[in-house]
């Protein structure tokens, strides 16, 4: 082909043909020509681009997709190749730029928001990825992927009923897409509706029989069905097929204890887990499986050294991109003791909706509190509810444009709560709620319900900020995996709890310390019994037996008899964790 005098058009589409064919470093040559003739020849640059990137060559490619769209800024195609190209290299906040900008220049192009929302999400901008993927699902209402990823998003935030929904969406535009079968299973899982959710799941596996995400859900929710057996063939079944599922690898070794037979084992998965290539979620997972394995093994060192590398996996997973702040929360737990005292609970309950219905759990997380509903819940007059997000999600609508808890709006929150607790177990007498951290939140739930009754679980100090570090999370409380931060928040809970001690009526409140209640279980458990109105039943010593679902890290501990192994736990890694054993001395 004889180039013409500039030859831009000529040598660039040369490029372009050449490159299709595989003959890259004649058609690399090609590209030079045309941007010799013009450096912003556009088509030019962004083929040019596509080629560097195939071959390997990261930074020039990014270099050549920039040169493009500051060649016309104006220009959404241009900007989004820089987006597709930073995003394909793994530069996912600068992406998120680029496809912003794209948004902008085109905000009906359903393509551009899906790939804002995409980036967004890895880049860690969790809230902002879930608006985006609102606005995508609103401009591509028949786009099934959209939908799944809308979903995803939704779970992320702990939004049930917005990720069951997007799950419905997906399974009427695509019923025969294993996805979104799974993902509605999932939600309805994390939702308490058990039956639906396992045939979802199962739907999933029958359609796509080899996919691993799949067996993992299956074994994840027969684990909290209490069918370690069976869940533990699915969870193999995952890891057969994936081997880097992070998440199974996990679940293999926390519902069950590790043995001498399984160091090969250990051995081949501490190797995966060195690789810098797997995804950092799945490198923390492992960590946290080869720390309880190594902790059941007796090589305290050893596990120590995962569970540091498990937190800090975990951390630049879910909570580096929103560091927290200290001082924000200090101070909104201060505002509480000030504006909940004495004198305004007294007020404010006697305005409240009368129901002796609710009992909430409450205490530091992994301070017992799945151990205790698991046994109140045994009574046959009892529901559990497992960790309800009402009061949390309907903290701020109980506060009044005057900066106080407005009567009114408790009590409409209170009604909601009512019908909340009817769809969920209509025909309990008392059904428990165990979301741990209601402990921040016992000034609106009793001005809204001064009748329910609260059961403070306590734990040794040491003891129960260590089993938060050493406890992988699926959506990580905001302090968790730092041992400092952990600290902190475990001092700010005391200040909480010692409050609500002197402002709520003594008969509302009733503390129990686990160390107690393993030492002498009958007597503290028919206290608890008494304490919420309730004749005895034998059933409550046989929490092991209780069929419910268990929803939290501590599904297999609950369904074993009352064990003494995780008291003074804290002592066999005191040398590693300082701030811990400081709590001990003077909390």
């Amino acid at each position: 082909m004889e180039e013409s005098p500039n030859g831009v058009e000529e040598n660039s589409l040369l490029g372009m043909i050449l490159a299709q064919q595989g003959d890259f470093v004649e058609a690399e040559r090609q590209f030079q020509r045309a941007l010799e003739a013009d450096p912003k020849h556009s088509p030019s640059l962004v083929a040019y681009s596509k080629l560097l990137s195939t071959r390997g060559q990261v930074d020039d490619a990014v270099v050549l997709a920039v040169a493009a769209a500051e060649s016309d800024p104006t220009d959404f195609d241009l900007v989004m190749h820089l987006g597709l190209m930073l995003a394909r290299h793994k530069r996912f906040g600068e992406a998120a730029s680029a496809f912003g900008k794209a948004c902008e220049l085109n905000p009906r192009s359903g393509v551009a928001q899906k790939n804002y929302a995409r980036a967004l999400g890895d880049a860690g901008m969790k809230g902002l990825a879930l608006e985006a993927w609102r606005t995508a699902t609103n401009l591509l209402p028949r786009d099934a992927s959209s939908w799944i990823m809308h979903g995803r998003s939704a779970m992320e935030h702990g939004l049930l009923e917005e990720c069951a929904e997007a799950g419905r969406k997906a399974v009427a535009l695509e019923p025969l897409n294993a996805a979104s079968h799974l993902m509605l299973g999932l939600a309805l899982a994390e939702d308490r509706k058990g039956d639906a959710a396992e045939t979802h799941i199962r739907r999933a596996l029958k359609l796509e029989p080899e996919n691993p995400i799949a067996h993992a859900a299956l074994g994840y929710w027969l684990q909290e069905q209490g069918r370690f057996e069976d869940a533990q063939k699915e969870l193999e079944k995952a890891l057969e097929k994936q081997p880097d599922h992070g998440f199974a690898h996990y679940n293999v070794f926390r519902a069950r204890r590790a043995t001498p037979e399984d160091e090969p084992r250990l051995a081949a998965l501490a190797e995966r887990a060195a690789r810098p290539d797997l995804p950092t979620r799945d490198r923390g997972y492992m960590q946290y499986a080869l720390g309880k394995a190594r902790e059941d093994l007796k090589d305290f060192e050893a596990a120590m050294g995962h569970y540091e590398a498990g937190n800090w996996c975990a951390y630049e997973t879910w909570l580096a991109a929103s560091p927290w702040r200290r001082d924000e929360y200090a101070a909104d737990f201060a505002r509480k003791r000030e504006v909940f005292s004495r004198e305004r609970l007294q007020e404010l309950s006697a305005q409240g909706r009368p129901s002796k219905r609710p009992v909430f759990i409450v205490g530091m997380i992994r301070s017992g509190t799945s151990l205790m509903e698991q046994i109140v819940s045994s009574h046959p007059e009892v529901a559990g509810a497992g960790e309800l997000s009402f009061w949390h999600e309907n903290e701020e609508s109980c506060w009044g444009p005057d900066g106080l808890p407005c009567p009114e709006r408790l009590k409409e929150a209170s009604g909601r709560y009512a019908e909340e607790l009817q769809r969920l177990a209509p025909n309990a007498r008392r059904v428990t709620d165990k979301l741990p951290h209601n402990f921040a939140l016992l000034g609106e739930i009793h001005s809204a319900l001064p009748e329910a009754r609260f059961i403070h679980c306590r734990r040794n100090p040491a003891d129960n900020c260590l089993s938060v570090y050493t406890t992988a999370y699926q959506r990580p409380p905001v302090f968790a995996h730092d041992r400092e931060n952990i600290a902190f928040a475990y001092r700010e809970y005391l200040r909480m709890m010692e409050h609500w001690r002197e402002a709520l009526p003594a008969d509302r409140l009733l503390e129990v310390d686990y160390e107690q209640m393993v030492a002498d279980r009958e007597s503290v458990v028919r206290r608890v019994i008494d304490f919420i109105g309730l004749d005895w039943d034998d059933a409550c010593l046989r929490h092991e037996s209780n069929q419910r679902a268990v929803r939290t890290p501590s599904l297999w501990q609950v369904r074993q008899p009352i064990y003494t192994t995780s008291i003074e736990r804290w002592r066999r890694f005191e040398p590693w964790i300082p701030e811990f054993a400081a709590l001990v001395e003077s909390p």
